[in-house]
């Protein structure tokens, strides 16, 4: 048996997106970070660029997260479901 995490990765950073704070720093640039989640941040010229650097970071750690087993950080809105599943290294 093989333990698997459950869940739709773009309903995840959509979520993850409706929780992000944006902000100008000194220079006028744009930064965007979801709060309470550690590495869920970015930076852009615009509000858009900053919050498409956002969705790239988000998935980008999370497939890392998966990658590495790492936990899944909590958004809210987004249920994970960890199950076990037939596990059999040597099926192709």
């Amino acid at each position: 048996m093989k333990r698997i995490k459950r869940f739709l990765l773009h309903e995840y950073i959509q979520k993850a997106l409706e929780h992000a704070e944006y902000s100008k720093d000194e220079n006028g640039v744009i930064i965007a970070r979801v709060p309470n989640v550690s590495g869920f941040y970015s930076q852009g010229e615009t509000f858009e660029e900053a919050r498409g650097n956002l969705e790239d970071v988000i998935e980008g750690n999370i497939l890392l997260a998966l990658q590495l087993g790492f936990d899944i950080p909590e958004i809210e809105g987004i249920l994970i479901k960890e199950e076990d599943v037939p596990y059999n290294p040597t099926q192709t």
